[in-house]
């Protein structure tokens, strides 16, 4: 990298802004470059950042559990896709490793007014919100906001501020609901209750306008004709087309072709109706318009309004497909109205689609086995396919009324309260598992098991990137074409690269939907930053990035034994494409082991492995 002391910060701003709720105060901290060469940025750096200061008897919902907001080094450069952001702190959902990406403007926003991330620490007494306007930074009263809905939120804020983005929180992060979400300009931060961390501090919302700052660029004849065969490249994609024309609904019939799509709380095969939530059906009847993050050629958001519907909302974001998974074929209902409102819903309230849902359909399926009675749940009647229980059952949640109370929790909360074995609770370390079946793909069952925030699709989507028929090619990166029924070491060999090389992707930050040729992102690295990565070091930082998450989670009290999957999901269905199918997890288990040089008694890297990456045990 350049010695130049004047342009030391090739790629970075070099600052982190530091807010003290406690003290309620603010102040700028340098990036670490030695650091961002290790661990780039994003989550990864996020990580690096908490690891020796967080502590297995940290209360994450305490002053002392940091959360930091961070962008990558790509944010606001010309690389299309790449204006995401993390945000990292220790789940109180899991307690372990929490991390949600999201998109949108913020990211890209905060870049522009000079910084690389936002650490926040302590808790206020009452509630605030931070404004960011370049250099001029202040905490204000947000006692009006609080207890309002985040759309109401976000459009008040920017009514004296029309080019700033708002990241905000709703009334489930301000009830400490565990699966809370974080929301910016209709993107979420779904995953791992990082909206309860908000709600434990009282910061309601951030505000940011920034238009002082444009990362300086190391190369910049080859970054730009780099970025531009990159866009090249995502245009000439299916996967872009398919996108731009029905987003990732587009997703619901392939899913169901392969398999992929799990139905009426991963117990059956097939489904009749699935027709009815399709792509298709939404394109065609709710989009209006489509939504595009900042920098984006793809557009993969789309609007929806709801024109007859008894509950009717203004044109607002539409369902992914994780939510029309999660509040259609998991509870066989075939209504896509009601999961666009449910979707609706979930973003006002602020609380993640894919728990909420995973919840939801948990309650259907003990309900319908006998398993919970109408008076254990308010009086509801969870019948398969009843769309007007599971919206009831959102706002229960969100405000922890009556069953909401518990549900609040989780699964595995409700499992406790009802006496229900965690094999039939699709969770991992506590988090519900994403709308991806292992049984069609077996690489998923490693990817489930694994992921350091808990069952995660986005930490290894093996379930694409591995399929022969496939359109990524990540073969150079050690990420094959195989039966997607292989229990090999091959799989656990690919699965583990893949995971690697997404920690890469969640600190660079990049959008999983891009996916350019891999020496295309070792060279917009080294263009813009200055680096001299080649494939071989491109891969090692991914490997590092993975290892030290897994560190982090040791360290808060994983071991060998959380390295597991429920009976629910394992068990083969009796119809459909994966009819009498089902990984071998303990052999691919002790695959993946061997491939990540990790003890199988303890879980742990072991002492040649933390070598090699340059890492050390951080005193676990």
């Amino acid at each position: 990298m350049s010695s130049d002391k004047e342009s030391k910060y090739y790629g970075y701003s070099g600052k982190v802004l530091k807010v003290n709720l406690t003290e309620q105060t603010t102040n700028i901290e340098s990036v670490d470059l030695q650091l961002g060469q290790k661990f780039i940025g994003g989550a990864g750096y996020a990580c690096r950042q908490m690891i020796e200061t967080l502590r297995k008897d940290t209360d994450p919902l305490g002053p002392e559990n940091i959360l930091m907001i961070m962008v990558g080094p790509f944010c606001a450069t010309r690389i299309p896709s790449s204006s995401r952001f993390s945000v990292c702190a220790k789940s109180p959902y899991t307690k372990l490793w929490g991390e949600a990406n999201c998109g949108g403007f913020f990211g890209a926003e905060l870049r522009k007014a000079g910084y690389d991330g936002i650490k926040i620490t302590g808790k206020a007494d009452f509630p605030l919100l931070l404004k960011i306007i370049n250099d001029e930074v202040e905490l204000v009263d947000a006692d009006n906001f609080w207890g309002k809905g985040i759309k109401y939120t976000q459009i008040k804020l920017k009514e004296n501020i029309p080019k700033a983005s708002v990241l905000s929180i709703g009334p489930a992060g301000e009830n400490l609901v565990k699966f809370a979400s974080i929301n910016a300009d209709g993107r979420s931060a779904g995953r791992t209750g990082m909206g309860a961390v908000l709600g434990s501090k009282k910061l309601k919302a951030i505000v940011v306008n920034g238009d002082k700052f444009s990362p300086k660029i190391f190369d910049k004849e080859n970054f730009k004709a780099t970025v531009r065969k990159t866009l090249r490249y995502i245009l000439n994609c299916n996967t872009t087309k398919v996108l731009r024309e029905f987003g990732t609904t587009a997703g619901v019939l392939t899913a169901y072709g392969n398999g992929d799509l799990p139905i009426k709380y991963w117990t059956k095969g097939e489904w009749e109706d699935v027709n009815k939530i399709s792509g298709a059906i939404f394109k065609e009847n709710y989009f209006k318009r489509k939504k595009s993050c900042y920098g984006c050629p793809i557009g993969c958001g789309k609007l929806v309004k709801l024109e007859n519907h008894k509950i009717n909302f203004p044109e607002y974001e539409g369902p992914e497909y994780e939510t029309i998974a999660g509040f259609g074929s998991m509870i066989l209902n075939s209504d896509p109205e009601s999961i666009a409102v449910a979707n609706n819903l979930c973003n006002d309230y602020g609380i993640d689609t894919i728990s909420t849902s995973s919840v939801i359909a948990l309650l259907y399926n003990l309900y319908n086995d006998g398993l919970v009675k109408k008076t254990d749940i308010d009086g509801l009647e969870l019948e398969w396919g009843k769309e007007e229980e599971m919206l009831k059952l959102i706002k229960k949640i969100a405000y922890k009324e009556g069953i909401g109370k518990i549900a609040a929790e989780g699964s595995n909360a409700i499992g406790e309260k009802f006496g229900i074995s965690k094999e039939k609770i699709a969770t991992v370390n506590k988090l519900e598992i994403p709308y991806h079946d292992i049984r069609s793909c077996y690489g998923m069952a490693l990817t489930y098991a694994f992921s350091p925030r808990g069952a995660c699709h986005t930490t290894a989507d093996i379930f694409k990137a591995g399929r022969p028929r496939n359109e990524i090619d990540y073969r150079s990166i050690g990420v094959e074409k195989l039966s997607m029924f292989s229990n090999s070491k091959k799989m656990a060999k690919s699965t583990a690269n893949l995971q690697n090389h997404r920690a890469l992707y969640s600190s660079l930050i990049a959008c999983f939907f891009i996916n350019p040729p891999p020496d295309y992102m070792t060279q917009l690295i080294n263009y813009l930053i200055g680096f001299e990565f080649d494939l071989k070091e491109l891969r090692l930082t991914g490997e590092r990035i993975f290892n030290l998450k897994r560190l982090f989670n040791i360290k808060m009290g994983l071991t060998a034994e959380n390295d597991v999957l429920p009976q629910i999901v394992l068990s083969p269905t009796k119809e459909g494409i994966i009819k009498g199918k089902a990984p071998d997890f303990n052999k691919l288990k002790k695959h993946y082991y061997k491939v990540r040089d990790w003890d199988s008694e303890s879980g742990k890297p072991t002492q040649r492995k933390l070598k090699e990456l340059g890492l050390f045990d951080f005193d676990l």
